[in-house]
Protein backbone atom coordinates (compact mmCIF):
# COMPACT_ATOMS: atom_id res chain seq x y z
CA UNK A 1 0.00 0.00 0.00
CA UNK A 2 1.36 3.42 -0.88
CA UNK A 3 1.70 6.27 1.57
CA UNK A 4 -0.88 8.96 0.80
CA UNK A 5 0.58 11.50 3.23
CA UNK A 6 0.71 14.97 1.65
CA UNK A 7 4.16 16.58 1.43
CA UNK A 8 5.25 18.95 4.16
CA UNK A 9 4.39 22.60 3.37
CA UNK A 10 8.02 23.78 3.51
CA UNK A 11 9.11 21.30 0.83
CA UNK A 12 6.70 22.42 -1.87
CA UNK A 13 8.46 24.55 -4.47
CA UNK A 14 7.29 28.11 -4.94
CA UNK A 15 6.01 28.73 -8.42
CA UNK A 16 6.44 31.97 -10.30
CA UNK A 17 3.15 33.75 -11.00
CA UNK A 18 1.71 32.98 -14.43
CA UNK A 19 0.76 35.94 -16.63
CA UNK A 20 -2.89 36.51 -17.42
CA UNK A 21 -3.70 36.46 -21.15
CA UNK A 22 -5.55 39.17 -23.08
CA UNK A 23 -8.83 37.33 -22.61
CA UNK A 24 -8.39 37.26 -18.81
CA UNK A 25 -7.68 33.53 -18.82
CA UNK A 26 -4.76 32.57 -16.60
CA UNK A 27 -3.71 29.89 -19.07
CA UNK A 28 -6.23 27.23 -19.99
CA UNK A 29 -4.53 24.06 -21.08
CA UNK A 30 -0.76 23.73 -20.90
CA UNK A 31 0.88 26.41 -23.01
CA UNK A 32 4.55 26.02 -23.81
CA UNK A 33 6.59 28.16 -21.46
CA UNK A 34 7.77 31.53 -22.69
CA UNK A 35 11.35 30.60 -21.78
CA UNK A 36 11.67 28.44 -24.88
CA UNK A 37 10.64 25.47 -22.79
CA UNK A 38 13.36 26.00 -20.17
CA UNK A 39 12.49 25.06 -16.64
CA UNK A 40 14.52 25.78 -13.55
CA UNK A 41 14.33 24.26 -10.09
CA UNK A 42 16.44 25.37 -7.14
CA UNK A 43 16.42 23.59 -3.78
CA UNK A 44 18.21 24.76 -0.65
CA UNK A 45 18.36 22.51 2.42
CA UNK A 46 19.93 23.44 5.74
CA UNK A 47 21.32 20.81 8.07
CA UNK A 48 23.01 20.98 11.45
CA UNK A 49 22.31 23.19 14.40
CA UNK A 50 21.44 22.34 17.97
CA UNK A 51 17.86 21.23 17.29
CA UNK A 52 18.87 19.08 14.31
CA UNK A 53 16.01 20.42 12.19
CA UNK A 54 16.53 20.37 8.41
CA UNK A 55 14.33 22.94 6.67
CA UNK A 56 14.17 22.93 2.88
CA UNK A 57 13.19 25.70 0.47
CA UNK A 58 12.48 25.25 -3.26
CA UNK A 59 11.47 27.33 -6.24
CA UNK A 60 10.49 26.47 -9.79
CA UNK A 61 10.48 28.87 -12.72
CA UNK A 62 9.45 28.43 -16.34
CA UNK A 63 8.66 31.96 -17.56
CA UNK A 64 11.48 33.55 -19.57
CA UNK A 65 12.03 36.57 -17.30
CA UNK A 66 11.96 34.43 -14.16
CA UNK A 67 14.34 31.81 -15.57
CA UNK A 68 16.76 34.47 -16.85
CA UNK A 69 16.72 36.33 -13.53
CA UNK A 70 17.37 33.17 -11.51
CA UNK A 71 20.04 31.94 -13.95
CA UNK A 72 21.92 35.22 -13.63
CA UNK A 73 22.12 34.67 -9.88
CA UNK A 74 22.95 30.95 -10.24
CA UNK A 75 25.75 31.66 -12.71
CA UNK A 76 27.33 34.19 -10.32
CA UNK A 77 27.99 31.42 -7.77
CA UNK A 78 31.44 29.72 -7.74
CA UNK A 79 30.21 26.19 -8.55
CA UNK A 80 33.68 24.97 -9.56
CA UNK A 81 35.39 26.15 -6.37
CA UNK A 82 36.54 23.46 -3.92
CA UNK A 83 33.78 22.31 -1.58
CA UNK A 84 34.14 24.32 1.66
CA UNK A 85 32.18 21.63 3.51
CA UNK A 86 34.97 19.08 2.97
CA UNK A 87 37.65 21.26 4.56
CA UNK A 88 39.59 21.73 1.31
CA UNK A 89 39.79 25.51 1.62
CA UNK A 90 37.10 26.78 -0.70
CA UNK A 91 36.86 30.17 -2.28
CA UNK A 92 35.67 32.66 0.28
CA UNK A 93 37.56 30.84 3.04
CA UNK A 94 39.07 33.31 5.40
CA UNK A 95 41.98 31.10 6.34
CA UNK A 96 41.29 31.44 10.05
CA UNK A 97 41.66 27.70 10.55
CA UNK A 98 38.16 27.25 11.94
CA UNK A 99 37.48 24.47 9.40
CA UNK A 100 34.17 23.72 7.80
CA UNK A 101 33.02 21.30 10.43
CA UNK A 102 32.12 22.21 13.94
CA UNK A 103 29.54 21.38 16.51
CA UNK A 104 26.11 22.76 15.76
CA UNK A 105 27.07 24.63 12.59
CA UNK A 106 24.66 24.90 9.70
CA UNK A 107 25.56 23.57 6.26
CA UNK A 108 23.51 24.55 3.20
CA UNK A 109 23.08 22.04 0.38
CA UNK A 110 22.19 23.85 -2.82
CA UNK A 111 20.90 22.05 -5.93
CA UNK A 112 20.02 23.65 -9.26
CA UNK A 113 18.45 21.83 -12.20
CA UNK A 114 17.93 23.48 -15.60
CA UNK A 115 15.94 21.51 -18.15
CA UNK A 116 15.60 22.78 -21.71
CA UNK A 117 14.31 20.99 -24.80
CA UNK A 118 16.99 19.86 -27.25
CA UNK A 119 19.75 20.61 -24.73
CA UNK A 120 21.41 18.44 -22.11
CA UNK A 121 20.05 18.88 -18.61
CA UNK A 122 22.28 21.12 -16.48
CA UNK A 123 22.71 20.36 -12.80
CA UNK A 124 24.75 22.19 -10.17
CA UNK A 125 25.26 21.19 -6.57
CA UNK A 126 27.24 22.54 -3.64
CA UNK A 127 27.51 22.21 0.13
CA UNK A 128 28.33 25.51 1.78
CA UNK A 129 28.94 25.87 5.53
CA UNK A 130 27.21 28.88 7.03
CA UNK A 131 30.52 30.61 7.81
CA UNK A 132 31.28 30.58 4.04
CA UNK A 133 27.77 31.60 2.98
CA UNK A 134 28.57 35.05 1.63
CA UNK A 135 28.50 36.96 -1.64
CA UNK A 136 26.56 35.18 -4.40
CA UNK A 137 25.93 32.11 -2.23
CA UNK A 138 24.19 34.26 0.40
CA UNK A 139 22.23 36.12 -2.31
CA UNK A 140 21.03 32.85 -3.86
CA UNK A 141 20.05 31.22 -0.56
CA UNK A 142 18.26 34.35 0.69
CA UNK A 143 16.35 34.79 -2.57
CA UNK A 144 15.23 31.13 -2.64
CA UNK A 145 14.11 31.34 0.99
CA UNK A 146 12.19 34.58 0.34
CA UNK A 147 10.56 33.31 -2.87
CA UNK A 148 9.50 30.01 -1.32
CA UNK A 149 7.60 31.83 1.43
CA UNK A 150 5.35 33.67 -1.04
Amino acid sequence: MTDQTPPEPDTEPARAPQPVGDDGDAGAGAPESAAGGRELRITVARSGGVAGMSPKWSIEASEENDVDSWLSLVESCPWDAPDPADGSGASGADGDGDGASGADRFVYTIRVLVDAPDEPEVEHGARVPEQHLDGPWRDLVDRVKDASRR
